[in-house]
């Protein structure tokens, strides 16, 4: 417990010079949303990882495991893929617009590509509202391992936490989140593996937890558990396509020097992602055989990550809340700053006004949302998994159909996607609320809202045009660069003929001459 608090120590001031120095290289808008545009493949890879892996995977991962064994793998399955997809689909078009258009935040592209004002105002919205649901993800999680770890009430914990996460990101905003989410990806990743190795040694090797589990709770290891084949396929790829439409993710294609980064960024992205997820599986399946053994205690299916960290030697320990740590506070700080941005910055424009010059606005803006998501986080009574899936599903709903197609078809109008942003949200919620009231949904309500919202995008798009190769005669009458579009053929045609009789007059006469 002893190397606890000095962890806690050290962090506090980790903090304090983070601040310090954001405060004071953070003075534009730029750097304060977008980290100055300087970054490269491995930092914007790993700042990308450490943001979207929060305690939703380190404890929400692992209780999901014990709640419905392997059927859990199908959120993660599609990791190996999700780095050079979100690159391909997204990516070049994001460094475009964001070149072109000088983009700092997410609305910002939907607005260069479909226009101001609904676009905007639309994605701002779903991204405050999925961002406090993500937020609330991290408090629930750092309330859970303050209660079971620390004896303490998770109040505690999660709102100290919290608060350190707002204090580097109030002052320096992206600047300085970017530098600590870098590091903090490194210290997740070799932690995970650490930890899923050290769980499943206890467990007696893979073969001895499937043994118990296999022996005492078969239904664990089938493949589609409690929740059937259709939940389990739409969970995947909830997570395989939804990774295109995360804010999180998406803010780190605005963050990168040029195109030449994206070359290597899919490789450290798959390899930080998939060092960590390790821990989802190993910790997940090592957790529940010591439990089933007897030799772990668990309240609840959330506890698995805590009651093994409580567990373990003093470093151990030491190096597990380390990594749950910074887990939190990398998740934490994106979403602070992209929220910020949507309140701060795209809100006002969206409506036709300026955003104020000054970041005053913005750092008023992160308390505000720390506060929301604090309060969120610690009065919710679901899992820290489910939590997750919500904010995810939001976010998937509101702009998957918008970014990945519009960013990416020509043909796709803005009437489409206003249609898509302000549908799928809807439809994502309403479902939510028959959940909420006892009635089980097969297929998930966020890729429900995404699908009807690429429906509507691409109906209320107009039809192309079929593309004809052009006769000789069309390319005769086609206008030159240099020729007025008002001008009929008719007219250019008598013009060049005047110009030749002239042209001819004035070298007879030079000839006579």
């Amino acid at each position: 417990m002893r190397g606890a608090w000095i962890l806690v120590a050290a962090a506090g001031l980790g903090v304090v010079i983070l601040s310090i120095w954001g405060g004071r290289v953070a003075r534009t808008s730029l750097a304060y949303f977008a980290a100055s545009r300087k970054a490269g493949a491995v930092l914007a890879g790993l700042g990308g990882t450490a943001a979207g892996l929060s305690a939703f995977v380190f404890i929400g991962g692992p209780g999901l495991f014990a709640s419905i064994g392997v059927a859990s793998l199908w959120l993660i399955l599609s990791a190996p893929l999700t780095g050079a997809l979100q690159c391909w689909v997204v990516g070049e078009p994001i460094v475009s617009l964001a070149e072109r258009h000088r983009c700092i935040t997410v609305p910002d592209l939907l607005a260069a590509r479909f226009g101001n004002g609904f676009p905007r105002g639309l994605a701002a919205v779903a991204i405050v509202a999925g961002g406090v649901a993500t937020l609330a993800v991290q408090v629930k999680g750092v309330a859970v391992l303050g209660e079971v770890v620390f004896s303490l009430p998770g109040w505690v914990l999660a709102g100290s936490l919290v608060m350190a996460t707002t204090a580097y990101t109030t002052a320096g905003g992206m600047r300085a989140g970017l530098v600590a989410e870098a590091f903090q990806g490194v210290l997740m990743g070799g932690i995970a593996v650490v930890l899923a190795g050290v769980a499943l040694a206890r467990a007696g090797g893979p073969a001895a937890a499937l043994h118990t589990l296999q022996v005492h709770r078969p239904e664990l290891l089938s493949a589609w558990g409690s929740i059937g084949p259709v939940t389990a396929l739409s969970l995947f790829l909830l997570f395989g396509l939804g990774t295109c439409a995360q804010p999180h993710y998406l803010q780190k294609f605005l963050l990168l020097k040029g195109h030449a980064a994206l070359r290597w960024m899919p490789a450290v992205m798959t390899l930080s992602l998939l060092s960590v997820l390790t821990v989802w599986l190993g910790l997940g399946l090592g957790g529940t055989a010591l439990a089933i053994q007897g030799r772990l205690s668990l309240s609840t299916p959330d506890s698995v990550t805590p009651a093994f960290i409580g567990s373990l030697a003093p470093w151990l320990m030491v190096a597990a809340l380390t990594a749950v740590t910074a887990a939190v506070m990398s998740t934490a700080a994106t979403l602070l700053n992209l929220v910020a941005g949507a309140l701060s910055h795209d809100l006002p424009l969206a409506i036709g006004r300026t955003p104020s010059s000054k970041l005053t606005t913005a750092r008023w803006c992160t308390l505000l949302a720390a506060a929301a998501a604090l309060v969120l986080g610690l009065v919710s009574h679901r899992s820290v998994a489910f939590l997750g899936v919500l904010g995810w599903g939001t976010f998937t709903a509101a702009l998957l159909p918008s970014v990945v197609l519009g960013l990416n078809w020509s043909g796709a109008s803005r009437r489409g996607a206003i249609a898509a942003m302000a549908t799928g949200p809807v439809i994502q919620l309403c479902l939510e609320a028959f959940h909420a009231h006892g009635r089980m949904l097969s297929w998930e309500p966020g890729l429900t809202g995404a699908a009807v919202g690429t429906i509507l995008l691409v109906l209320l798009s107009p039809a192309p045009r079929t593309s004809q190769a052009p006769s000789p005669s069309d390319e005769a009458e086609r206008p030159s660069r240099n020729t007025k579009p008002s001008e009929s053929a008719d007219l250019r045609t008598a013009r060049r003929a005047v110009a030749r009789r002239v042209t001819t007059r004035y070298a007879l006469s030079g000839d006579s001459g």
